[in-house]
């Protein structure tokens, strides 16, 4: 389940049966990354972004030695997505004391590493795919996912209401919770309000998101 001191002195078997949900499905979905999969740089990138801010650059050198040691990552460069899921399960350790676990540390990760994103180059070299209203937003969601996940297995967007949708991915490593701060991050950036978002899985690496809002 990781090394000894990420468990801030609790014994493996404890931790072993007290794990959340979050931290089982992340886990789960580290087993079956394959060394084909990868993940865009700026999702390392801005995840040690994220942790430099609340945590510090221990933290950070903490977080990077999870993921094989790099320091540098190139936004659009294609990274293990292995590697990723280690970095994105310590920071979520490291910051679960401090909002309220690690699904909580999860969700926070999602949304601080989403809006990270939207500021550096990449995000703004693409941001066309991220500007309007919350549904237009939404409406390009499955060219920017295409764009941002090199190896994924893909996602649409089925229309149940003007301002209601659900969201369909398929084959994704990155876990529900993370997922949910994410696009809490782009629709409030967009303008939603009111917004309610619930994942549920469907299959081992396929999920889907319910998503309304107030127009």
């Amino acid at each position: 389940m990781g090394r000894a001191h990420g468990m801030s002195g609790i014994s493996g078997e404890w931790h072993a049966v007290m794990a959340s949900e979050g931290e089982r499905e992340l886990e789960y979905r580290l087993s079956l990354a394959g060394p084909e999969d990868t993940m865009r740089g700026v999702f390392f990138r801005s995840t040690q972004e994220a942790v430099l801010a609340m945590k510090g650059p221990a933290a950070v050198t903490d977080i990077l030695e999870e993921g094989g040691g790099a320091r540098g990552f190139v936004d659009f460069f294609a990274y293990p997505t292995k590697d990723f899921l280690r970095v994105l399960k310590r920071a979520a350790w490291l910051l679960g004391g401090s909002v309220g676990g690690f699904d909580a540390a999860m969700r926070v990760l999602g949304n601080l590493v989403t809006s990270s994103f939207l500021g550096s180059l990449l995000g703004n070299t693409i941001h066309v795919l991220f500007t309007g209203t919350p549904r237009r937003v939404l409406e390009n969601l499955p060219m920017a996912y295409k764009l941002m996940m090199p190896t994924g297995g893909g996602l649409s967007v089925v229309w149940l209401g003007h301002t209601h949708c659900r969201i369909i991915f398929e084959r994704d490593f990155l876990p529900r919770s993370y997922v949910e701060g994410s696009l809490e991050a782009h629709l409030k950036k967009a303008g939603a309000r009111s917004l309610r978002i619930t994942g549920r899985l469907t299959g081992s690496l396929s999920s889907e998101y319910d998503v309304s809002w107030e127009p």
